[in-house]
């Protein structure tokens, strides 16, 4: 009875999010330089522990299935939280080791450090903002 009217204010508050995101990014924030790889980064990490639920889930829901584990109680707790830390342990490990090895040197000096948006995209005119089809 509720899944109907839970994703309709799902698909509100997600529709008022991108609206004030856009609105705040837009007309509020007079600078803001997004060439910055920290920040994906960082969302990359917070997105481990999150997605190691899923592993978690996982062990859960394939226990006691034909052709799979059976265990009970605190076994099985303690099987879904050692699901999640070697899920997350694995994500972060990869983030810190293995995405480098296929990244891009970060160069030396930036080469815009200093100009404006507006005299950047003079040379340079697609930007997140032109180019985004939504």
């Amino acid at each position: 009875g509720y899944t109907w009217s839970m994703f309709l204010l799902m698909s509100f508050s997600h529709m008022y999010i991108y609206a004030f995101d856009q609105y705040r990014v837009l007309r509020q924030v007079p600078a803001k330089t997004y060439a910055n790889f920290t920040a994906e980064w960082w969302c990359q990490v917070v997105t481990a522990p999150i997605v190691g639920i899923i592993a978690s889930c996982l062990v859960f829901k394939s226990n006691c299935e034909p052709g799979y584990h059976c265990i009970r109680g605190r076994t099985l707790i303690l099987s879904c939280c050692a699901a999640w830390l070697v899920h997350t342990v694995l994500h972060l490990l990869c983030l810190i080791y293995v995405v480098p090895k296929f990244g891009k040197p970060e160069p030396e000096e930036d080469p815009t450090v200093g100009e404006t948006f507006s005299s950047v995209c003079h040379h340079a005119p697609c930007s997140w903002f032109t180019a985004n089809p939504v």
